[in-house]
């Protein structure tokens, strides 16, 4: 097995770079930039049998911090989608839905990549940016996956 050159590394590693430049472009000019509203009759559907990379928010209408968090979640759809898909449940209406997926406190934000069944809990800053850092990570990662290489070093 040889071992590429340094050239061919590097416009590997470039055409990486591009393509999620390219992705990160094409969703603010495609941006829907809705926040999608998830219900048991549509989570399924439109979440787990979907390639995208989802960020949902399990939240309370009566949640002050939800209430707080609801405008990053907005300025975070606007900011990302297409690219990924930003959705929330109303997981005091829909508590058997929350309850599926470990939902105990609100709001709680799940990240739902390339494996549907096992979602990430978010544990970081609640602002769209710090969000959206770490939503574009999974894309970077979803992008090495389909180039055939594994996470960038």
């Amino acid at each position: 097995v040889s071992s590429l050159d340094p050239v061919t590394s590097r416009m590997k590693m470039m055409r990486k770079a591009l393509l999620l430049l390219l992705a990160c472009v094409l969703s603010s000019v495609l941006a829907k930039g809705k926040v999608e509203e998830l219900t048991p009759q549509n989570f399924k559907s439109t979440v787990l049998d979907s390639d995208a990379t989802w960020a949902v928010s399990f939240y309370a209408p009566w949640c002050g911090h939800c209430k707080a968090l609801a405008p990053e979640w907005e300025k975070l759809a606007k900011a990302i989608s297409p690219t990924v898909r930003v959705g929330s449940v109303d997981a005091d209406k829909h508590k058997d839905l929350g309850g599926k997926y470990g939902v105990q406190g609100f709001p709680t934000i799940k990240i739902f990549g390339k494996d549907k069944s096992k979602p990430e809990a978010y544990q970081g800053e609640r602002t769209a940016t710090a969000i959206a850092k770490h939503l574009l990570l999974h894309v970077t990662d979803a992008v090495n996956s389909a180039l055939g290489g594994g996470k960038p070093k």
